[in-house]
């Protein structure tokens, strides 16, 4: 056994180390979080640089026109807040399985039609959407290709009827290595072989409404 002042020794190193190494997660969490909280500032510089940049250069186009600002873009929190929407996917917990996602704004700003549009749409397949389960409706980012639904995709999903397949799944199935396919059916989309993924989704979609 230790003498009793040994003890108080061994005991203090013990602790100090233990100390030193609690220390050193709580410093080193501090920097990761100091690190992060860096690159989003220098993200929303950079970009509210940039659009204030491009935005100045077309109200210039259109002052030059005889219009001003206000007429011919609406007003200017109006305008932040469809750009917003219109490129940012909502953050979502599915994001790294089948996300991320816009809301229905997101799409109307993207594809510059109404929400009963985008709503219609949806209800026919021609776009992809599903709903969380308070039922607010959310819809791919990924199925989009600039202002428009990416070529191919609309054929594949309309043979998913939203009443038999929900979005959800038809999602999980798009994002999936599929065996007969020997790929992913999205990335096949994406490459221009939407004809073989339309074949083998007739299958697929009778076997997920079965």
């Amino acid at each position: 056994m230790f003498p009793s002042s040994s003890r108080r020794i061994v005991t203090l190193t013990v602790l100090t180390r233990r100390s030193a190494r609690d220390l050193l997660t709580v410093l080193t969490a501090g920097r990761v979080r100091l690190a992060v909280s860096r690159q989003d500032d220098e993200f929303v510089r950079r970009a509210s640089e940039r659009f204030a940049l491009r935005l100045a250069g077309l109200v210039e186009r259109y002052r030059r026109e005889g219009r001003s600002a206000v007429e011919a873009l609406g007003d200017p929190e109006g305008l932040a807040e469809r750009a917003l929407l219109g490129q940012a996917p909502v953050p979502s917990p599915w994001d790294e399985l089948v996300g991320p996602f816009f809301r229905s704004e997101g799409v109307q700003a993207r594809l510059g039609i109404s929400r009963q549009a985008v709503a219609a749409k949806a209800a026919r397949r021609r776009l992809l959407r599903m709903f969380t389960s308070d039922g607010v409706a959310l819809f791919p980012a990924w199925q989009f290709d600039g202002p428009q639904v990416l070529p191919g995709l609309a054929d594949v999903i309309a043979l998913f009827p939203e009443a038999a397949v929900d979005g959800w799944t038809v999602a999980g199935w798009l994002r999936t290595p599929d065996a007969e396919l020997d790929g992913v059916p999205l990335d096949l989309i994406r490459a221009g072989d939407a004809g073989r993924v339309v074949a083998v989704a007739r299958s697929a979609s009778a076997a997920l409404a079965a």
